[in-house]
C-alpha cells in the first residue's frame, strides 16, 4: 500500500504540463492537484503561470455555468456555443474562455457566411465581435436562403444577424438587392418580410417601394372585409396612386366593385317590393283574400269575400271560395246557402 501511494505521487510528480492539460479535459480537479504538484517540482518553469491561468479559469467558468461543464471540461467550443440559449458570458468571463479556448476569436470571426449563423445564432454571446468582410455576398445569400425558406429566420436567428458588427452595412445591401429583384405580386409578402429584416439589422431610410408593397398589402387585406360605397372608392384611389404592379389587386377591385353593385340592385329591389305590396294589397283585395287565407286569417278572407260579393254578387269563383272557407270555420250552414246560390247561379 505504501508501495502504490509512493508510485502515484511519483505519478504526479513525473507529469508533464501537456499531460496536465490532457488530464484536465476529463477531471479538472484531478489536474489541479498534479499542477500544483508540477509548481513545487518544478518552481522555476516558465510555462507555470500559464497553465496556472488556463485551469483556474477553466474552474471558474465551471463553477459559473454549470450547464455547460461538460463543454468546458472537454473543451467542446462548437458544443458550447449551441448550448448557449439559457447562457451569457460577461466580458470578464470572456477573457477566461480565451484562456481555455485560444481559438475563441479566430472561430467566432471565421463564421463569415450565412450557413454559419443558421448554425451558430447564439455566437454573440460570447462578446466576440463578428464583422461580415463581403457584405454584398451575405447579402445575396439572405435573399437566395431566404426565398428557399423563410422558415429559417426565426426570432433567434434575426437577432444574431442584428448583432454583427457591420449588420447596418449588410442591410443597405439587401434593400438594394430587393430594388433590383423583380416585382411580382405574389412575391411582395416575402419582399416585405426582407425589407423588416434588413430594418432588424440597422436600415433606417424611407423607401419609396417598401411604403408601396405595404399599401398594397393592407389594400388586398381590406378587400377581404366588408366595405361601403364610400369606403370602396378609397380604396380605388389608393390603388390609383400605387405604380407598382397590381393586375391581382385590380381584378379584385372588379370583383368586389361588381359584388357591390349586385348588393345595391338587391337592395332596391327589396325597397321597390316595400314600397309596391302595400299599394298592392291596398288596390287588390282579392289577393289582400288570398293572402289572408294563407297565413290561416280565414275570418278576415270570409270578410273580404263578402265584402267583393256586395259588388259582384253573380261572382260564382267569389262565391265557390267563400263557401270553401264556411265549411273550414265550421259555419256548414252558411256554406250550405251559398252553393244554394251558386246552384241557381248556373242555372241562369
Amino acid at each position: 500500500m505504501v508501495l502504490f501511494f509512493l508510485l502515484s505521487s511519483s505519478l504526479l510528480l513525473a507529469a508533464s504540463l501537456d499531460e496536465i492539460k490532457e488530464v484536465s479535459k476529463s477531471n479538472i480537479q484531478k489536474a489541479i492537484d498534479m499542477f500544483l504538484n508540477y509548481v513545487k517540482e518544478h518552481p522555476s518553469d516558465p510555462k507555470i503561470e500559464k497553465m496556472g491561468e488556463f485551469l483556474f479559469a477553466k474552474k471558474r467558468l465551471i463553477e459559473a455555468h454549470p450547464s455547460l461543464s461538460k463543454e468546458i471540461v472537454s473543451e467542446d467550443l462548437r458544443g458550447l456555443v449551441k448550448k448557449l440559449r439559457d447562457e451569457t458570458f460577461t466580458k470578464e468571463e470572456t477573457e477566461l474562455l480565451k484562456k481555455v479556448f485560444p481559438n475563441l476569436e479566430p472561430f467566432v470571426k471565421g463564421l463569415q457566411s450565412l450557413n454559419d449563423v443558421l448554425v451558430y445564432p447564439l455566437f454573440w454571446k460570447l462578446n466576440v465581435p463578428l464583422e461580415i468582410k463581403d457584405p454584398d455576398a451575405f447579402a445575396d445569400d439572405l435573399i437566395e436562403r431566404f426565398f428557399e425558406n423563410p422558415f429559417l429566420f426565426s426570432y433567434e436567428v434575426l437577432t444574431a444577424l442584428s448583432k454583427i458588427k457591420n449588420a447596418r452595412e449588410i442591410s443597405f445591401a439587401i434593400v438594394r438587392r430587393i430594388g433590383n429583384l423583380p416585382l411580382e405580386e405574389e412575391r411582395y409578402p416575402y419582399l416585405l418580410r426582407l425589407f423588416e429584416i434588413a430594418r432588424i439589422m440597422g436600415y433606417d431610410q424611407l423607401n419609396t417601394l417598401e411604403e408601396e408593397i405595404r399599401k398594397y398589402l393592407s389594400l388586398m387585406a381590406k378587400l377581404t372585409s366588408p366595405v361601403s360605397s364610400d369606403e370602396l372608392k378609397d380604396l380605388v384611389s389608393e390603388y390609383e396612386s400605387l405604380t407598382i404592379p397590381k393586375e391581382n389587386l385590380r381584378k379584385k377591385l372588379v370583383l368586389l366593385s361588381r359584388e357591390r353593385k349586385a348588393q345595391v340592385t338587391r337592395r332596391n329591389s327589396y325597397l321597390y317590393l316595400l314600397l309596391v305590396l302595400p299599394a298592392f294589397l291596398f288596390f287588390f283585395p282579392r289577393f289582400r283574400a288570398f293572402l289572408y287565407r294563407t297565413f290561416g286569417l280565414k275570418k278576415r278572407a270570409a270578410s273580404l269575400y263578402l265584402k267583393l260579393l256586395q259588388k259582384h254578387p253573380k261572382n260564382v269563383k267569389l262565391r265557390l271560395k267563400l263557401a270553401r272557407l264556411y265549411e273550414e270555420l265550421g259555419m256548414h250552414e252558411k256554406a250550405m246557402k251559398e252553393y244554394e246560390i251558386i246552384k241557381k247561379l248556373s242555372q241562369v
